[in-house]
């Protein structure tokens, strides 16, 4: 495995990163697809280094000590500015509730719940976790083809409150079917079907949604940290969860479909009244919805996308086009205007 073309212009060998990018493509590094990828590849990171050499000029000798305290104060600006810790606690608070819905409880402990419903002999374990993956699965798509017109929250809030309502009926049923089930094989079917009910509710709107409401609601130069935060928060509050639901089986019974179930209620409630929507908006509109207007009177996404477009000017690439041939779907860059069976496209276009 080669080293990445990005890492490699981070360590300032371009010509290697351009004969890797090159071999990766399967295309010769002078061709004009190449270039114009290297030349983007190029452009952001001269944007993440100038950014960092603007806001900590006192760490840019290269040494370790530097870099590691570059990393740092770089998180830290996160929790100094007001606008941009208020990014970072939606982004992690939405990590947090996506997990106390209680979805991974359902899926690590699947077989172990159904068994408590009443469920028993070998089908409880394809039931249990087969079934709910599949109905997951297949509540995603929808999402995918219409997420872009119903928008973020919608779905997240109609998806917790589903998702909260199959934890309190399944709740009440086990606090007045758990020590007969055997006699009541109908209500341990219908928990069963609830606990499938709740996986398409998680599946379509809480599972993706929740990721792409957090990559829109950072600026470019923050980006990456403010997503790791958010990917912290998910991983830390799943591993939680991991921990506490045998213990909570056990000791809380039909107590946990209570737990979780008022969970999702509230995150349903989070993003009614603390989460704005992201559709349509871009990165400089979300600087308008936050109220950032810490860069020279401008926003974070606005001052961003501003030294950007200086990289590009300097690199050229504001003259570039992107031309797609109608009849080969092969690409090639071209300045200037092409033929009618071509269609070009800037490269500002193509990045939107």
């Amino acid at each position: 495995m080669p080293f990445s073309p990005r890492w490699l212009m981070g360590q300032g060998r371009e010509d290697e990163a351009l004969a890797v990018l090159a071999r990766a493509r399967g295309e010769d590094p002078q061709s004009e697809i190449i270039q114009l990828e290297f030349l983007e590849i190029k452009a952001e990171y001269l944007f993440e280094r100038e950014t960092s050499a603007e806001q900590f000029p006192q760490f840019q000798d290269g040494s370790f000590s530097s870099n590691f305290k570059l990393g740092l104060h770089g998180y830290l600006s996160l929790l100094t500015s007001r606008t941009l810790f208020r990014r970072v606690a939606i982004g992690s608070l939405v990590m947090f509730f996506q997990q106390w819905t209680g979805i991974n409880a359902i899926l690590y402990y699947a077989p172990s719940i159904f068994q408590a419903l009443g469920l028993t002999g070998n089908t409880t374990s394809l039931l249990a976790t087969g079934v709910v993956g599949i109905v997951m699965w297949a509540a995603t798509i929808p999402t995918v083809i219409y997420l872009d017109r119903v928008g973020r929250r919608p779905v997240l809030i109609s998806g917790a409150f589903i998702m909260a309502a199959c934890h309190l009926i399944v709740a009440i049923l086990t606090s007045q079917y758990r020590y007969t089930w055997k006699d009541h094989v109908a209500a341990g079917w219908v928990a069963c079907v609830l606990i499938w009910i709740f996986a398409i509710g998680f599946g379509y709107s809480w599972g993706p949604s929740a990721w792409v409401l957090i990559a829109e609601i950072f600026p470019l130069s923050v980006r990456g940290k403010g997503m790791s935060i958010a990917a912290s928060s998910n991983w830390m509050n799943n591993f939680i969860v991991g921990q506490v639901t045998p213990n909570m089986i056990t000791h809380l019974s039909y107590g946990t479909f209570i737990f979780f179930g008022l969970f999702s209620f509230l995150g349903g409630l989070f993003v009614l009244f603390f989460v704005p929507e992201t559709k349509g908006y871009s990165l400089e509109e979300m600087d308008v919805v936050f109220g950032d207007t810490s860069v020279e009177g401008m926003g974070t996404a606005a001052a961003d996308k501003a030294r950007m477009d200086k990289i590009h000017q300097r690199l050229g690439l504001d003259k570039e086009f992107v031309r797609r041939d109608a009849s080969t779907d092969s690409h090639s860059v071209k300045g200037g205007s092409g033929s009618d069976a071509k269609r070009e496209v800037s490269l500002d276009e193509k990045a939107e």
